[in-house]
C-alpha cells in the first residue's frame, strides 16, 4: 500500500464510522477475543460464537486478530464481525484448506466432518502470502437493521480496518451458497466469488450446508475504498 492508500483508507473509515453513527449504530472494536467470546455469550444468544474466533479453540494473539460490533443507542448488541490474519508466504490458501478447512465450521451445529468437504476453486489457487479471514457477520433480525443498506457499510468498515491493520494481499470468507446469490456477496463489496467449494454435513440433517468462497486482492479492496458513500446512502435511502 502506497502512502496515499493509507491516509485514503484512514480518511474512508472515518467517515464510514460516522455513517453508522447516522444510522444509530455505535461501532467497537477490539482484539482480545475473551472480551468477544463474552459480548456474543451475553449479546447473541440466537447463534454461538463460531470456532474460527473461538479462543479456547483458536489462538488467537491481539496482532492476529480484529473484532467489530455495533450496538444501538440503549447499548444492546445489533451486529458482529471478525478477521484474522493468516500467514500463507510458503503455501496457496487451497492447499492451506485441504487440509485445514475442519478449522472454520459454523458456530452451534454439530459437524460431521467425514461427510463435509473443500473442493478449491481457481481463486483458493491464486491466494498466498497475508490472507484475511472474515466471518462472524451478523446483523440483528430487526427492521430498524435490515433492508437498510447497512451491512455494505459495515462490511466496507471491516475491510478498511484490515487495510490499515495489516495491508493484507487477499481477504477471503464462506458465504452460504443461497444467501450469495441472492446478492449479499455484491452488497458486501467482494468482487470474486469460487461457487460451491464447501459443504459441510450437519448431525441429523438430510441437506448440507454448501458454501461459496468469496474474497478480494488487495487491488479489489483499494477499489471498493474508493466507492463513495453516497452512494450507499443513495441505496440506503432507496431501501
Amino acid at each position: 500500500m502506497s502512502i496515499q492508500d493509507v491516509f485514503d483508507a484512514a480518511r474512508y473509515l472515518s467517515e464510514t464510522a460516522n455513517e453508522l453513527k447516522s444510522q444509530h449504530l455505535h461501532i467497537e472494536v477490539g482484539d482480545d477475543f475473551e472480551t468477544y467470546a463474552q459480548i456474543v455469550k451475553e449479546g447473541r444468544p440466537e447463534q454461538p460464537l463460531g470456532p474460527p474466533f473461538d479462543p479456547r479453540k483458536q489462538f488467537l494473539p491481539a496482532a492476529r486478530g480484529i473484532w467489530i460490533v455495533g450496538r444501538n443507542g440503549k447499548g444492546a448488541l445489533v451486529h458482529t464481525q471478525a478477521m484474522r490474519l493468516l500467514d500463507l508466504y510458503d503455501q496457496t490458501l487451497a492447499r492451506y484448506l485441504t487440509s485445514r478447512f475442519g478449522d472454520f465450521p459454523p458456530g452451534g451445529m454439530g459437524i460431521d466432518h467425514d461427510g463435509s468437504w473443500f473442493r478449491p476453486g481457481p481463486g483458493a489457487a491464486k491466494i498466498t502470502g497475508r490472507a484475511v479471514y472474515h466471518g462472524e457477520m451478523w446483523l440483528k433480525d430487526d427492521s430498524a437493521y435490515r433492508g437498510r443498506g447497512l451491512i455494505d457499510l459495515l462490511a466496507r468498515f471491516s475491510f478498511l480496518t484490515a487495510m490499515l491493520h495489516w495491508q493484507p494481499d487477499f481477504l477471503f470468507g464462506f458465504m452460504l451458497r443461497p444467501v450469495a446469490r441472492r446478492g449479499l456477496a455484491e452488497r458486501e463489496g467482494y468482487m470474486h466469488c469460487d461457487p460451491y467449494c464447501l459443504s459441510w454435513k450437519i448431525d441429523g440433517r438430510n441437506e448440507p450446508l454448501d458454501c461459496n468462497m468469496v474474497w478480494m486482492a488487495q487491488e479489489d479492496m483499494r477499489h471498493i475504498m474508493h466507492v463513495p458513500t453516497r452512494q450507499m446512502n443513495v441505496a440506503i435511502a432507496a431501501e
